[in-house]
Protein backbone atom coordinates (compact mmCIF):
# COMPACT_ATOMS: atom_id res chain seq x y z
CA UNK A 1 0.00 0.00 0.00
CA UNK A 2 1.24 3.22 -1.15
CA UNK A 3 1.40 6.46 0.70
CA UNK A 4 -0.82 9.51 0.19
CA UNK A 5 2.09 11.35 -1.69
CA UNK A 6 3.49 10.73 -5.29
CA UNK A 7 6.07 12.46 -3.95
CA UNK A 8 7.20 13.87 -0.51
CA UNK A 9 10.27 14.95 1.67
CA UNK A 10 10.36 13.56 5.25
CA UNK A 11 11.77 16.34 7.81
CA UNK A 12 13.31 14.42 10.80
CA UNK A 13 12.97 17.04 12.93
CA UNK A 14 14.33 14.98 16.09
CA UNK A 15 17.53 14.90 14.07
CA UNK A 16 17.41 19.10 13.31
CA UNK A 17 17.03 18.83 17.38
CA UNK A 18 20.30 17.24 17.49
CA UNK A 19 22.29 19.20 15.17
CA UNK A 20 21.39 21.66 17.33
CA UNK A 21 22.51 20.52 20.34
CA UNK A 22 25.86 19.77 18.76
CA UNK A 23 26.53 22.92 17.48
CA UNK A 24 25.73 24.67 20.17
CA UNK A 25 28.06 22.40 22.53
CA UNK A 26 30.92 23.66 19.86
CA UNK A 27 29.72 27.46 20.08
CA UNK A 28 30.27 27.25 23.79
CA UNK A 29 29.05 30.70 24.73
CA UNK A 30 28.10 32.00 21.44
CA UNK A 31 24.74 32.00 21.17
CA UNK A 32 23.63 29.78 18.14
CA UNK A 33 21.27 31.90 15.34
CA UNK A 34 20.00 28.79 13.16
CA UNK A 35 19.72 30.54 9.38
CA UNK A 36 16.58 29.10 7.76
CA UNK A 37 17.03 31.04 4.64
CA UNK A 38 16.13 29.63 1.15
CA UNK A 39 12.49 27.79 3.16
CA UNK A 40 15.52 26.39 5.29
CA UNK A 41 17.64 25.01 2.57
CA UNK A 42 14.72 23.40 0.76
CA UNK A 43 13.53 21.25 4.06
CA UNK A 44 10.66 23.40 5.18
CA UNK A 45 11.46 27.22 7.10
CA UNK A 46 7.92 26.97 9.19
CA UNK A 47 8.42 23.60 11.07
CA UNK A 48 12.30 24.19 11.88
CA UNK A 49 11.27 27.25 13.20
CA UNK A 50 9.11 25.68 15.71
CA UNK A 51 11.69 23.67 17.01
CA UNK A 52 14.53 26.39 17.04
CA UNK A 53 11.42 28.42 18.86
CA UNK A 54 10.86 25.66 21.28
CA UNK A 55 14.54 25.11 21.81
CA UNK A 56 15.01 29.14 23.31
CA UNK A 57 16.74 30.07 20.13
CA UNK A 58 17.33 33.60 20.49
CA UNK A 59 17.49 35.05 16.61
CA UNK A 60 16.75 33.19 13.40
CA UNK A 61 18.53 34.24 10.46
CA UNK A 62 16.83 34.37 6.82
CA UNK A 63 17.79 35.19 3.29
CA UNK A 64 15.25 38.03 2.55
CA UNK A 65 12.44 39.91 3.55
CA UNK A 66 9.35 37.49 2.27
CA UNK A 67 11.01 34.70 4.34
CA UNK A 68 10.87 37.03 7.40
CA UNK A 69 7.41 37.89 6.98
CA UNK A 70 6.13 34.24 6.14
CA UNK A 71 7.17 33.27 9.14
CA UNK A 72 5.78 36.02 11.22
CA UNK A 73 2.57 34.78 9.04
CA UNK A 74 3.42 31.60 10.84
CA UNK A 75 3.23 33.23 14.32
CA UNK A 76 6.98 32.80 14.83
CA UNK A 77 7.48 35.11 17.42
CA UNK A 78 11.66 34.76 17.62
CA UNK A 79 13.54 37.77 16.60
CA UNK A 80 14.41 37.46 12.95
CA UNK A 81 17.73 39.22 11.01
CA UNK A 82 17.25 39.29 7.38
CA UNK A 83 20.96 38.67 6.16
CA UNK A 84 20.64 39.91 3.06
CA UNK A 85 20.15 43.74 1.51
CA UNK A 86 16.28 45.06 1.45
CA UNK A 87 14.57 47.16 -0.85
CA UNK A 88 12.65 50.52 -0.43
CA UNK A 89 9.18 48.73 -0.44
CA UNK A 90 9.94 46.14 1.68
CA UNK A 91 10.33 48.22 4.80
CA UNK A 92 7.22 49.26 5.82
CA UNK A 93 6.29 45.53 6.34
CA UNK A 94 9.87 45.19 8.44
CA UNK A 95 9.33 47.65 10.88
CA UNK A 96 5.40 46.49 11.44
CA UNK A 97 6.76 43.16 12.08
CA UNK A 98 10.00 44.15 14.13
CA UNK A 99 12.36 42.46 11.67
CA UNK A 100 15.56 43.16 11.73
CA UNK A 101 17.93 43.99 8.67
CA UNK A 102 21.30 44.18 7.65
CA UNK A 103 22.92 47.30 6.41
CA UNK A 104 25.61 47.57 3.51
CA UNK A 105 26.31 51.03 3.10
CA UNK A 106 25.43 54.50 4.53
CA UNK A 107 23.32 55.57 1.73
CA UNK A 108 21.38 52.57 2.95
CA UNK A 109 21.37 53.73 6.37
CA UNK A 110 20.04 57.09 5.75
CA UNK A 111 16.75 55.58 3.46
CA UNK A 112 16.01 53.27 6.15
CA UNK A 113 16.11 56.27 8.97
CA UNK A 114 14.02 58.14 6.91
CA UNK A 115 11.80 55.11 6.05
CA UNK A 116 11.29 54.10 10.04
CA UNK A 117 10.81 58.10 11.04
CA UNK A 118 8.29 57.96 8.64
CA UNK A 119 6.30 54.70 9.87
CA UNK A 120 6.91 55.78 13.75
CA UNK A 121 9.06 52.95 14.48
CA UNK A 122 12.31 52.08 15.38
CA UNK A 123 14.38 49.57 13.15
CA UNK A 124 16.68 47.41 14.54
CA UNK A 125 19.96 46.47 12.40
CA UNK A 126 23.14 44.71 12.17
CA UNK A 127 26.20 46.78 10.02
CA UNK A 128 28.29 43.93 7.63
CA UNK A 129 31.48 44.03 7.01
CA UNK A 130 32.84 42.62 3.74
CA UNK A 131 35.97 41.37 5.12
CA UNK A 132 36.41 39.67 1.42
CA UNK A 133 33.63 38.10 0.06
CA UNK A 134 32.93 41.06 -2.32
CA UNK A 135 29.27 40.50 -2.05
CA UNK A 136 27.27 42.67 0.03
CA UNK A 137 28.32 44.72 3.40
CA UNK A 138 30.94 47.68 3.98
CA UNK A 139 34.61 47.55 3.08
CA UNK A 140 36.36 47.86 6.20
CA UNK A 141 37.90 51.55 5.70
CA UNK A 142 34.61 52.74 5.41
CA UNK A 143 33.03 50.69 8.56
CA UNK A 144 33.82 53.43 11.16
CA UNK A 145 31.79 56.17 8.93
CA UNK A 146 28.74 53.58 8.77
CA UNK A 147 28.24 52.66 12.00
CA UNK A 148 28.33 56.84 12.98
CA UNK A 149 25.55 57.22 10.46
CA UNK A 150 23.78 54.46 11.84
CA UNK A 151 24.00 56.38 15.23
CA UNK A 152 23.02 59.54 14.08
CA UNK A 153 19.56 58.20 12.60
CA UNK A 154 17.42 58.29 16.17
CA UNK A 155 15.25 55.54 14.72
CA UNK A 156 17.50 53.16 13.84
CA UNK A 157 19.28 51.14 16.65
CA UNK A 158 22.60 49.26 16.00
CA UNK A 159 21.92 45.35 17.27
CA UNK A 160 25.11 43.75 15.66
CA UNK A 161 27.86 44.02 13.64
CA UNK A 162 28.97 40.86 11.04
CA UNK A 163 30.98 39.69 8.27
CA UNK A 164 30.68 36.56 6.11
CA UNK A 165 33.43 34.03 5.37
CA UNK A 166 33.87 32.65 1.78
CA UNK A 167 36.26 29.81 1.82
CA UNK A 168 33.65 26.49 1.89
CA UNK A 169 36.68 24.95 3.95
CA UNK A 170 36.66 27.39 6.41
CA UNK A 171 39.58 27.58 8.49
CA UNK A 172 41.57 24.85 7.17
CA UNK A 173 41.64 27.82 4.28
CA UNK A 174 44.13 30.20 4.87
CA UNK A 175 42.11 32.81 3.49
CA UNK A 176 39.88 32.61 6.61
CA UNK A 177 42.25 34.35 9.12
CA UNK A 178 42.78 36.84 6.86
CA UNK A 179 39.18 37.82 6.84
CA UNK A 180 38.80 37.19 10.48
CA UNK A 181 41.98 39.49 11.39
CA UNK A 182 40.35 42.00 9.03
CA UNK A 183 37.08 41.44 11.04
CA UNK A 184 38.84 42.07 14.90
CA UNK A 185 40.19 45.08 13.62
CA UNK A 186 37.24 46.51 12.47
CA UNK A 187 35.14 45.42 15.73
CA UNK A 188 38.76 47.59 17.93
CA UNK A 189 38.16 50.25 15.45
CA UNK A 190 34.80 50.60 16.28
CA UNK A 191 34.57 49.57 20.36
CA UNK A 192 37.79 52.27 19.95
CA UNK A 193 35.56 55.18 18.58
CA UNK A 194 32.82 53.94 21.70
CA UNK A 195 30.08 52.61 18.74
CA UNK A 196 28.21 50.34 20.85
CA UNK A 197 28.02 46.76 19.32
CA UNK A 198 25.39 44.77 21.15
CA UNK A 199 26.60 41.53 19.18
CA UNK A 200 29.61 40.62 16.81
CA UNK A 201 28.74 37.32 14.73
CA UNK A 202 29.87 36.16 11.59
CA UNK A 203 30.75 32.12 11.96
CA UNK A 204 29.02 29.88 9.89
CA UNK A 205 28.88 25.86 9.27
CA UNK A 206 32.62 25.76 8.22
CA UNK A 207 34.10 27.76 10.34
CA UNK A 208 32.40 26.55 13.60
CA UNK A 209 33.48 22.82 13.05
CA UNK A 210 37.02 24.04 11.93
CA UNK A 211 37.76 25.78 14.88
CA UNK A 212 37.23 29.60 14.61
CA UNK A 213 38.52 31.68 16.74
CA UNK A 214 37.11 34.24 17.93
CA UNK A 215 33.46 33.17 17.76
CA UNK A 216 32.02 36.44 19.06
CA UNK A 217 28.57 36.49 20.91
CA UNK A 218 27.02 34.40 18.50
CA UNK A 219 27.23 32.05 15.34
CA UNK A 220 24.63 31.36 12.44
CA UNK A 221 24.95 27.68 11.07
CA UNK A 222 23.16 26.63 8.13
CA UNK A 223 23.41 23.50 6.36
CA UNK A 224 25.51 21.54 9.19
CA UNK A 225 22.11 22.15 11.33
CA UNK A 226 20.71 20.09 8.17
CA UNK A 227 23.14 17.24 8.76
CA UNK A 228 25.26 18.26 5.91
CA UNK A 229 29.11 19.33 6.04
CA UNK A 230 31.35 20.65 3.21
CA UNK A 231 33.16 17.12 2.31
CA UNK A 232 36.29 16.73 4.10
CA UNK A 233 35.57 19.04 6.94
CA UNK A 234 35.79 17.35 10.52
CA UNK A 235 32.37 16.41 12.84
CA UNK A 236 30.53 15.37 9.98
CA UNK A 237 30.16 12.27 12.38
CA UNK A 238 28.18 14.23 15.07
CA UNK A 239 25.50 14.99 12.55
CA UNK A 240 22.09 13.58 11.33
CA UNK A 241 20.98 13.95 8.44
CA UNK A 242 17.36 16.01 8.11
CA UNK A 243 16.27 15.36 4.97
CA UNK A 244 15.03 12.22 2.87
CA UNK A 245 13.41 12.18 -0.46
CA UNK A 246 11.30 9.75 -1.54
CA UNK A 247 8.75 8.92 -4.21
CA UNK A 248 6.17 5.91 -4.51
CA UNK A 249 6.68 3.17 -7.85
CA UNK A 250 3.56 4.36 -9.93
CA UNK A 251 3.87 1.64 -12.96
CA UNK A 252 6.17 -0.69 -14.02
CA UNK A 253 6.70 -1.69 -17.73
CA UNK A 254 8.72 -4.68 -19.12
CA UNK A 255 10.63 -4.13 -22.22
CA UNK A 256 13.22 -6.42 -24.55
CA UNK A 257 16.71 -5.52 -25.28
CA UNK A 258 17.76 -2.80 -27.75
CA UNK A 259 14.57 -0.53 -26.45
CA UNK A 260 15.39 3.30 -26.18
CA UNK A 261 14.36 5.08 -22.71
CA UNK A 262 13.52 8.48 -21.89
CA UNK A 263 14.17 11.68 -23.94
CA UNK A 264 16.69 11.33 -26.23
CA UNK A 265 17.46 7.75 -26.07
CA UNK A 266 20.04 8.57 -23.71
CA UNK A 267 19.49 4.70 -22.15
CA UNK A 268 19.04 1.83 -24.40
CA UNK A 269 18.40 -1.50 -22.24
CA UNK A 270 21.15 -4.46 -23.38
CA UNK A 271 19.00 -7.69 -21.58
CA UNK A 272 15.35 -7.51 -20.90
CA UNK A 273 14.64 -4.95 -18.19
CA UNK A 274 11.84 -4.57 -15.64
CA UNK A 275 11.20 -0.36 -15.50
CA UNK A 276 9.43 1.12 -12.51
CA UNK A 277 8.99 5.21 -13.60
CA UNK A 278 8.79 7.55 -10.22
CA UNK A 279 6.85 10.35 -10.27
CA UNK A 280 9.44 12.73 -9.58
CA UNK A 281 11.84 15.11 -11.83
CA UNK A 282 13.98 17.82 -11.77
CA UNK A 283 11.47 19.94 -10.96
CA UNK A 284 11.11 18.08 -7.92
CA UNK A 285 14.84 18.75 -7.10
CA UNK A 286 15.98 15.23 -8.90
CA UNK A 287 19.43 16.67 -10.49
CA UNK A 288 18.94 15.81 -14.82
CA UNK A 289 22.19 15.15 -14.43
CA UNK A 290 21.53 12.03 -12.83
CA UNK A 291 19.79 10.75 -15.82
CA UNK A 292 23.51 9.88 -17.38
CA UNK A 293 24.32 6.02 -17.14
CA UNK A 294 25.69 5.20 -14.03
CA UNK A 295 25.69 8.46 -11.99
CA UNK A 296 21.50 8.16 -9.87
CA UNK A 297 20.42 4.99 -7.99
CA UNK A 298 17.00 4.86 -6.22
CA UNK A 299 16.98 2.18 -3.17
CA UNK A 300 14.40 -0.32 -3.58
CA UNK A 301 13.32 -3.00 -1.45
CA UNK A 302 16.57 -2.50 0.12
CA UNK A 303 18.73 -2.21 -2.69
CA UNK A 304 20.88 0.03 -5.20
CA UNK A 305 18.63 0.57 -8.35
CA UNK A 306 20.18 2.56 -11.41
CA UNK A 307 18.19 5.10 -12.96
CA UNK A 308 18.11 4.64 -16.66
CA UNK A 309 17.02 6.97 -19.34
CA UNK A 310 16.96 11.07 -19.35
CA UNK A 311 15.34 12.65 -15.98
CA UNK A 312 12.37 14.73 -17.31
CA UNK A 313 10.51 17.69 -15.56
CA UNK A 314 7.84 14.81 -13.74
CA UNK A 315 9.14 11.76 -14.02
CA UNK A 316 12.35 9.34 -14.27
CA UNK A 317 12.78 5.61 -14.34
CA UNK A 318 14.45 3.14 -12.71
CA UNK A 319 15.98 -0.11 -13.60
CA UNK A 320 14.36 -2.57 -10.87
CA UNK A 321 15.30 -5.78 -12.41
CA UNK A 322 17.53 -7.07 -9.62
CA UNK A 323 15.31 -6.18 -6.82
CA UNK A 324 12.83 -8.97 -6.58
CA UNK A 325 9.19 -7.89 -5.69
CA UNK A 326 9.04 -4.50 -6.75
CA UNK A 327 5.19 -3.30 -6.92
CA UNK A 328 3.02 -0.25 -7.83
CA UNK A 329 2.62 1.60 -4.37
CA UNK A 330 6.47 0.81 -3.12
CA UNK A 331 8.23 3.60 -1.57
CA UNK A 332 11.60 4.55 -4.06
CA UNK A 333 14.44 6.74 -1.81
CA UNK A 334 16.19 8.91 -3.88
CA UNK A 335 18.05 10.51 -0.39
CA UNK A 336 17.83 8.73 2.83
CA UNK A 337 17.87 5.06 3.93
CA UNK A 338 16.14 1.82 3.24
CA UNK A 339 17.33 -1.07 5.03
CA UNK A 340 21.39 -1.10 5.15
CA UNK A 341 21.59 1.20 2.18
CA UNK A 342 22.13 4.93 2.57
CA UNK A 343 22.03 7.51 -0.64
CA UNK A 344 23.51 10.14 1.37
CA UNK A 345 22.65 14.72 0.15
CA UNK A 346 26.27 14.50 -0.34
CA UNK A 347 26.50 11.23 -2.93
CA UNK A 348 23.90 12.45 -4.97
CA UNK A 349 25.50 16.21 -5.33
CA UNK A 350 28.89 13.86 -6.27
CA UNK A 351 27.49 12.60 -8.76
CA UNK A 352 25.47 15.36 -10.49
CA UNK A 353 28.57 17.26 -10.09
CA UNK A 354 27.25 20.07 -8.06
CA UNK A 355 26.84 21.03 -3.99
CA UNK A 356 24.64 19.53 -1.57
CA UNK A 357 23.09 23.23 -1.01
CA UNK A 358 21.87 23.05 -4.49
CA UNK A 359 20.16 19.40 -4.14
CA UNK A 360 18.24 20.41 -1.00
CA UNK A 361 17.41 24.18 -2.14
CA UNK A 362 15.82 22.15 -5.32
CA UNK A 363 13.47 20.52 -4.12
CA UNK A 364 10.14 22.28 -6.14
CA UNK A 365 7.22 23.40 -3.99
CA UNK A 366 4.85 20.59 -4.98
CA UNK A 367 6.96 18.02 -2.79
CA UNK A 368 4.99 18.51 0.49
CA UNK A 369 7.72 18.49 3.39
CA UNK A 370 6.17 15.92 5.89
CA UNK A 371 7.52 16.47 9.45
CA UNK A 372 8.96 13.54 11.43
CA UNK A 373 9.07 13.57 15.30
CA UNK A 374 7.62 16.51 15.92
CA UNK A 375 5.96 15.76 19.33
CA UNK A 376 9.66 15.50 21.35
CA UNK A 377 10.29 19.64 21.55
CA UNK A 378 13.69 20.37 22.86
CA UNK A 379 14.03 21.88 26.41
CA UNK A 380 14.77 25.34 26.41
CA UNK A 381 19.02 26.02 26.38
CA UNK A 382 20.85 28.70 27.61
CA UNK A 383 21.28 29.73 24.27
Amino acid sequence: MGTRHRAWAEIDLAAFRHNLRETRELAGRAEVWPVLKANAYGHGAVPLARACESAGVRRIGVGDSGEALQLREAGIGTPLLVLGTVIEAEVPHLLDHGIEVGVHSESRVRKLGALARMRGRRLGVHLKIDTGMARLGVRPVAALRVARAILEEPELELRGLMTHYAAPDGCLDPFTEVQARAFQEVLVELRQAGVPIPAVHGANSATLFTGLRPLGDAVRPGIALYGVLPTGLPGAERLRPVLSLRAQVVYLKDIPAGTSVGYGGRWTSSRPTRLAVLPLGYNDGLPFRLGAEGRGVALLRGQRCPIVGAISMDYCTVDVTRADGVGVGDTATLIGADGGETVSVQEVAEAAGTIPYEITCSIGSRVPRVALHAEAPLAAAAN
